[in-house]
């Protein structure tokens, strides 16, 4: 009886120290409940820095506030700069080697925002009595880097940095990447090239999901041309239907053919058209001039082109380029895309980790993670590297909504959740 009694003991004791983080992982949570202010007070330090992607100085001014806090970690950090005429930041690289035999892991942030330095969004704010924070890039990625930060923190207290293997890069313009990308993302793509994994910090949609595959993105130019003619002759043979009326044509069979085409969107972000058109790419802006009398001359569209695989890209570019190719009479379209981003295609190995990753917010008694739809997110950086490493998963900063909006807000109590998850993870797998 005594022997029986004595093994229900160690049952019971054993599934409650399976429920548990071990006791090194203890104490990574405990200290990152104890840093939980110290994180916040630099989240609002860097939201209060306009790093909008054409605001290089703020840029590169958040990116010099993370610096020495990754070299007191025994980071070796640099800056990669762009050339001078991308007129965009760098990437700020940290470096840290540990024992050769461990694994090495790429973490990836970025340091812009989508908010210039004009926007009216511009400071860091507590709402709904302190539980929530709103900020230009308080998610995106802002809360990502102090997520990362302070997940390295808590694993250099307790020992476990020092024989890891990690790399961070801190991307300067994720928002609206230079291109070309072969260019702007080609120290990213070099150390994922030395990485075993790629784990990505931008923001999670819900406490349950993290991503494991994203879709791919292009851009397209739509340029129509018309007869610059009086408004009265419109529609006559010698006029014909002007270039807004053919932009329209063009638009409307791209919504009909393609709106349906699960995993597929066609956007037209911008347009502009009349006598003159004319847009300037880098800032998003475009001029038009004419009169209510003039038939258009000129119409220009950009839009993006979002898709779930190559072959997918390739048969709407197509599609795109035979509609474009039947204008209306004494009218002219031209249709030009380029590649952005690739596909972050979902893989056995992503969902491997993921399932690693689950099981650590299940011992830290959280939810079962799952993964996100690809249709419910746009591009991140970690899509350039995917291919490179042997798995990645995004999504591991904290979570909140309205990103990208004068809205955004994070939920201040997601930061210790996704910390502790980060630190975590990365103790067990990167020895």
């Amino acid at each position: 009886m005594k022997k029986w009694f004595s093994l229900l003991i160690w049952l019971l004791l054993s599934k409650e120290a399976l429920a548990k983080p071990a006791l090194d992982e203890q104490s990574i949570v405990s200290y990152v409940d104890s840093h939980h202010a110290a994180q916040i007070d630099l989240l609002k330090k860097l939201v209060n820095i306009n790093s909008g992607t054409d605001n290089v100085e703020g840029v590169v001014e958040v990116g010099n506030l993370i610096k020495p806090e990754l070299e007191a970690l025994g980071f070796d950090t640099r800056w990669h700069d762009l050339p001078a005429e991308m007129k965009h930041a760098g990437s700020l690289v940290a470096v840290h080697n540990g024992a050769k035999s461990a694994k090495r892991l790429l973490l990836i942030g970025h340091l812009d925002t989508v908010f210039p330095k004009a926007s009216a969004f511009q400071t860091f704010t507590y709402v709904n009595d302190g539980k929530r924070a709103k900020g230009p890039g308080v998610i995106d990625d802002k809360g990502g880097i102090v997520t990362l930060l302070y997940a390295l923190q808590a694993l250099k207290q307790n020992g476990s940095l020092d024989t890891m293997n990690i790399t961070v890069v801190l991307i300067g313009d994720e928002e609206l990447a230079a291109k070309p990308t072969s260019v702007s993302r080609a120290v990213l793509i070099s150390e994922a090239k030395k990485s075993d994994i790629a784990l990505g910090f931008e923001f999670a949609l819900s406490p349950n999901q993290l991503i494991t595959e994203r879709r791919g993105l292009s851009e397209w130019f739509l340029t129509s041309t018309g007869v610059d003619k009086h408004s009265a002759t419109l529609f006559e043979p010698e006029t014909g239907f002007g270039a807004i009326y053919e932009s329209a044509r063009v638009l409307d069979e791209m919504r009909s053919k393609l709106s349906n085409e699960q995993g597929l969107t066609l956007n037209p972000g911008l347009i502009v058209g009349g006598s003159t058109a004319v847009e300037d790419v880098a800032s998003g802006q475009g001029k038009a001039s004419g009169r209510k009398t003039t038939v258009a001359r000129v119409a220009s569209v950009h839009g993006d082109l979002r898709f779930s695989n190559e072959d997918q890209k390739n048969a709407a570019q197509a599609q795109l380029r035979e509609i474009a190719s039947r204008p209306l009479p004494q009218t002219s379209s031209t249709l030009n895309m380029n590649d952005i981003m690739p596909v972050m295609a979902d893989r056995e190995s992503n969902r491997k980790l993921l399932q690693a990753y689950s099981q650590v917010s299940v011992d830290l008694e959280g939810p079962v993670l799952v993964s996100a739809s690809s249709a419910e997110r746009g591009g991140a950086d970690i899509s350039y590297v995917n291919k490179y490493v042997t798995a990645s998963l995004d999504g591991l900063g904290a979570w909140g909504e309205a990103a990208h909006s004068e809205n955004e807000s994070i939920d201040l109590d997601s930061l210790p959740v996704v910390t502790k998850r980060a630190a975590i993870f990365m103790s067990r797998y990167g020895k």
